[in-house]
């Protein structure tokens, strides 16, 4: 298990140049947290595990331990080079230079359907854009644990009306039931980051909210939604550049038994999902 001692000797004979700052590197290096998140997976035998930034390996190491077969995916050649000299015997490792963003998840699941457990200590800066990478692909995934900041897992488990909620609730709501498993302070983390992190679930659901046709539409009628989200939903839909007169609005609305002076914040993914097909 990798300690703070050590992680600053591989930082000095590597020449790694941690920036916590800019690239979001906070490395967990509390044994507690990591071998609770390995057991919260549920890895054995037989599975094949993603990891997302697999760093200095620490939750790597922990990983291995389950006899599953596990890609660590790290971008950094030099971060490469640390985990390949780390792992050189581990034979059910397989080492993947690549920006996660560009993975093809289909080809590590072997085609199977949610087949993979996907699991990372994420850097906070590119929680939105790998939540947006998994939406598009969950088909391949049986499970998701990622390490973010605690701020953000909030807004993803929150409910409609309550300050959290947000479009980013809604993105992930699409796709998968979250919670959030257990939280993390700042002085698990080297270089110990400014703010709680959590560690966050999600569980594909068994049953789409909204059809695969209409998803992307949805979307992006709740982006501009929230852009303005303490507008009343008239308002909110007349600023968010449709090329709907005000008097149609009102119709459609009323036809569909919708409050035109409710706030977005307060609609459920269903009522979000009926909005947009009296929008169309």
């Amino acid at each position: 298990m990798l300690r703070v001692r050590e992680i600053k000797e591989l930082v000095r004979e590597h020449n790694l140049g941690i920036s916590p700052r800019r690239l979001g590197q906070h490395f967990l290096v509390d044994p507690r947290p990591l071998a609770r998140i390995a057991q919260e997976l549920s890895a054995g035998a037989g599975d094949r595990v993603l990891e997302i930034g697999a760093g200095l390996g620490a939750l790597t190491e922990e990983l291995l331990q389950s006899g599953a077969t596990l890609y660590a995916v790290e971008r950094d050649a030099r971060f490469l080079r640390v985990l390949t000299s780390r792992f050189r015997d581990a034979p059910n490792l397989q080492l993947v230079r690549s920006d996660i963003l560009r993975v093809d998840l289909a080809s590590y699941a072997l085609g199977e359907p949610k087949s993979l457990l996907i699991i990372g200590n994420i850097p906070y800066s590119l929680t939105s854009p790998i939540l947006e990478f998994l939406l598009h692909q969950r088909r391949w995934v049986r499970r998701v644990l990622l390490t973010i900041q605690k701020e953000v897992a909030d807004r993803i488990v929150a409910q409609p009306g309550t300050k959290a909620y947000s479009s980013l609730t809604v993105l992930v709501g699409v796709a998968f039931t979250p919670s959030i498993v257990f939280t993390i302070p700042p002085g698990s983390f080297y270089p110990q980051p400014k703010v709680t992190s959590a560690v966050l679930r999600l569980d594909p659901l068994s049953e789409p909210v909204v059809s695969p046709e209409e998803e992307e539409g949805i979307l992006r009628l709740v982006r501009g939604l929230f852009t303005h989200r303490r507008k009343t939903l008239l308002n909110g839909l007349l600023t968010s550049g449709r090329k709907i007169g005000k008097e149609e609005l009102l119709q459609r609305l009323h036809k569909s038994g919708i409050d035109p002076n409710r706030r977005a914040e307060t609609f459920s993914l269903k009522e979000l999902a009926a909005l947009y097909r009296a929008m169309i």
